[in-house]
């Protein structure tokens, strides 16, 4: 009898760190996704700058151009950079909220764990 108690307990434990590992996991999944998709802004920030920076020193090397075409260039950046700083705004704030939304994650799954949901 004390040893089909004991077996029962060792399931219920066992089952508790699953659904509290699955937790983790999920949670680590989500920050991961997150950090993906910073990183892959980050890169196409970088590809972008480098084409301005190359648009800018073709404009500005161009002899016997009027300086529209430097104008023109410095327009353009400046609405991309506008266009990037949004969109790292957006990142930024996925990433701040990214530390409470996996303890949250976490803690359903240690709750569900717990209920022996």
């Amino acid at each position: 009898m004390a040893r089909a108690a004991a077996g029962a307990a060792s399931a219920a434990s066992s089952a508790a760190a699953d659904g509290e590992t699955a937790a983790l996991l999920a949670a680590l999944q989500a920050e991961v996704a997150a950090l993906r998709q910073a990183l892959a802004l980050m890169l196409e920030a970088q590809a972008t700058q480098t084409e301005m920076l190359r648009q800018l020193m073709e404009a500005s090397a161009a002899p016997g151009e009027s300086e529209t075409a430097l104008s023109e260039a410095l327009a353009q950046i400046a609405a991309i950079l506008s266009r990037q700083t949004s969109e790292m705004t957006a990142i930024q704030a996925v990433l701040l909220r990214l530390p409470e939304d996996v303890g949250q994650s976490v803690a359903a799954g240690v709750r569900e764990a717990l209920s022996g949901g």
